[in-house]
């Protein structure tokens, strides 16, 4: 296990090497993972699958500007909001960094709650064709419910397994099937390519979900007043910003129909903390399915930056309690 003592510049010395830190929206991952990178030198790769996009910054909690300048940010940014981004790209863009990383023998965290992502480098990615657009925009025209109840007749071990409210991957699966005769769930089980990162332990913090629903109303409250609208406003007035990819993340939708008039504030704020909230006990769910994944529970309310660092270390050093 990892060694660790501080250094005379204050830096805690500690081989990090390469670990995953994933766990739910709100639950303080990221201000862990840039407290304990400022204090190892360690570069910070995220394991989101919205803050690829560029201009989704408040209401997808990515690091600030200061917060870059500090710590070094990878997978951030890649694409403009009006542009599609598959799990195939992410593994792309990932096996890219890893190898930089590599090279440069740095030291990194990825950090996130994206489970799809952390699978496609952990357990690797289906040989799969592409989506057709035709056939993802048929699929489109059909409510999240019906959808789910197709793939469950369809697929009901890849359905098993699935987060049934994700409109994109359920699409995506039925698509499959659809162009090929074969269901997703064969795809993974028999031509999958092999993760680059299978060795890589990972860790995930794990909150009371009761708690945490405290902590997702205060942080919601404080992107509203801290420039979630102002950035929605101007999304909106971008062309082909409707509909695209990245208005599907959680909460855009609400704030636009709040800019609209057609809901207060405070009705968005509900909505959005009723649809963070479903999103974090589907994200704590697929958590728990993560092979040896190392278990750190805390209490959400707390500040996590100096206490987590103190968890983490000391859980790298003796190892945790495995799921």
């Amino acid at each position: 296990m990892a060694g660790q003592r501080s250094g005379r510049s204050g830096r805690l010395e500690l081989d990090l090497g390469v670990i995953f830190l994933l766990g739910p929206t709100a639950v303080g991952k990221s201000r862990l993972a840039m407290t304990l990178a400022e204090q190892t030198g360690a570069e910070i790769a995220s394991v989101d699958a919205f803050q690829v996009y560029r201009g989704l910054d408040v209401g997808t909690g990515k690091a600030n500007e200061q917060e870059q300048a500090t710590v070094r940010h990878h997978l951030i940014d890649l694409v403009e909001a009006e542009q599609d981004f598959s799990s195939a790209d992410y593994g792309s863009e990932a096996r890219r960094v890893l190898a930089d990383l590599e090279g440069r023998k740095a030291a990194s965290i990825w950090v996130g709650g994206t489970g799809l992502y952390h699978r496609v480098m952990t357990q690797g990615l289906s040989k799969a064709p592409g989506t057709d657009r035709a056939v993802a925009e048929n699929l489109e025209k059909k409510t999240t419910e019906e959808l789910a109840e197709t793939v469950l007749k369809t697929d009901p071990v890849w359905a098993e397994k699935a987060d049934l409210q994700n409109r994109r991957r359920v699409v995506r699966a039925l698509a499959v099937w659809e162009q090929t005769g074969r269901k997703m769930s064969d795809w993974q089980k028999q031509d999958t390519d092999q993760g680059l990162m299978a060795e890589v332990e990972t860790w995930c913090l794990v909150p009371p979900i009761e708690l945490l629903g405290e902590v997702i109303r205060k942080r919601v409250e404080g992107m509203l007043g801290g420039g979630w609208i102002e950035e929605v406003k101007g999304l909106m007035g971008r062309s082909g910003w409707e509909g695209c990819a990245g208005s599907r993340a959680i909460g855009y939708g609400e704030v636009a129909e709040l800019i609209r008039g057609k809901i207060g504030q405070e009705e968005a704020c509900d909505k959005i903390v009723s649809a963070t909230r479903a999103y974090a006990k589907r994200q704590l769910t697929w958590f728990r399915g993560i092979p040896k994944v190392r278990v750190i529970e805390i209490d959400p309310r707390e500040p996590l930056p100096k206490a987590g660092v103190e968890m983490l270390v000391r859980a790298l050093e003796v190892g945790a309690i495995p799921k």
